[in-house]
């Protein structure tokens, strides 16, 4: 048994744990930014809270940066950094779903090094320029999914290029993820859905890709029960405390075991999906489609595709996983086609170049290595299939 864990994140777990933010962050220097979402860190209350506490332990400047939208794209990174520049900042804050997360660490990273967001950039071939300083960050989510607080990740869309790709490295991990399960009472039922199915796709892919880590996998599973007995609850009574908090646990379990063994073609053959339509909900495109693509893999794995489905509550046989993949869907709501989401017809080989030209860095590592035409074929799958 060999496996390899790096995780230099300090994880603060528990109900109103954003107090402790200004705390924290005294290590890290006086000159604050909030990198942040449009409306929803400030209606929820969670903003104000993290600026009370900063202020209370002594942050002399704060800046809110409050741009960020979903599927955040390179020139958000952009226009940060330059204000982190300018502004001398010491460290970034970043409060609000994955996007928020993501654009923070992004930023800390472009504002530390020369070049633009998208010079850091995995393609296949690699990035264009290495990172070699960071600033620090800390991360808070407000929702339960991502698990970007706790991982080296950041995804950013190019909307003139209509590509979505990722940056990764050791330097993108956050100094600190601070995680209050009380942020995540706000989510509407379809935003717990949502969020949830992402975290689910996480454990999914990370358990039953190839790369070999036993200890990502107890992570992985551990994620998939919870998120089986609680997703739900959630989704029906946004105002369970306990939900909430089983959810942020999962999320998080799911977020470090995709950091130790990546996502695999579920998520390859959304980043093109929601790079040429913003408006699609990243977890809206891995829950279109995942059916199609678990039918796919499950005979390249099929002794991990068997522990999923034991997971999931059905027969431990690899074949079943195709309905326990359907069945969580269906008990959020989330059940639903490419072609409900908006995606055109005509756009699928499109969406399927994109896909092998830019994703196929997960292709060796997904349990089935696929073809172009396979991927193809799953795209039209996922378009009409419910």
């Amino acid at each position: 048994m060999n496996f390899d864990f790096y995780l230099p994140v300090e994880i603060l777990f528990g109900r109103g744990r954003i107090k402790s933010l200004g705390e924290v962050a005294k290590r890290y220097g006086y000159r604050a930014i909030i990198i942040t979402g449009r409306k929803s860190s400030k209606e929820s209350g969670a903003l104000q809270k993290a600026e009370e506490s900063l202020r209370r332990w002594g942050a002399e400047e704060i800046i809110i940066y409050d741009k960020v939208e979903p599927n955040p794209t390179d020139r958000m990174v952009n226009e940060a950094s330059r204000i982190v520049v300018e502004e001398k900042i010491d460290y970034i804050v970043g409060l609000g779903g994955g996007s928020a997360l993501d654009t923070a660490k992004a930023v800390s990273i472009v504002s530390s090094n020369e070049g633009s967001a998208w010079d850091y950039v995995n393609y296949p071939e690699g990035p264009r320029l290495i990172p070699y300083l960071n600033r620090p960050v800390i991360c808070i989510p407000t929702t339960a999914g991502t698990g970007s607080e706790v991982n080296r990740y950041s995804v950013v869309s190019n909307p003139i290029r209509k590509e979505k790709l990722v940056i990764s490295h050791s330097l993108n991990y956050p100094k600190v993820a601070l995680i209050d399960p009380e942020l995540c009472l706000s989510m509407s039922s379809k935003l717990t859905a949502i969020t949830g199915v992402d975290a689910f796709i996480h454990a999914l892919e990370s358990l039953t890709n190839k790369v070999e880590n036993v200890f990502a996998d107890e992570l992985a599973i551990r994620a998939l029960r919870i998120i089986k007995e609680w997703l739900p609850i959630a989704v029906e009574e946004p105002e369970n405390i306990t939900a909430r908090e089983w959810m942020s646990y999962a999320s998080m379990l799911a977020g470090i075991a995709i950091d130790r063994k990546r996502v695999a073609l579920i998520h390859g053959l959304e980043h093109p999906v929601s790079a040429h339509y913003p408006h699609i909900a990243h977890a809206e495109g891995l829950a279109a489609l995942a059916p199609a693509i678990t039918e796919f893999n499950y005979k390249g794995n099929p002794q991990k595709y068997a522990l999923f489905a034991e997971v999931m509550g059905y027969e431990p046989k690899p074949e079943k996983a195709v309905d326990a993949v359907v069945d969580l869907l269906q008990r959020v709501g989330l059940y639903i086609t490419l072609k409900d989401l908006g995606v055109e017809e005509n756009m699928l080989e499109r969406l399927a170049e994109d896909t092998y030209m830019l994703s196929r860095g997960l292709f060796p590592i997904n349990p089935v290595e696929p073809t172009f035409e396979d991927i193809l074929r799953l795209f039209q799958k996922a378009y009409s299939q419910a």
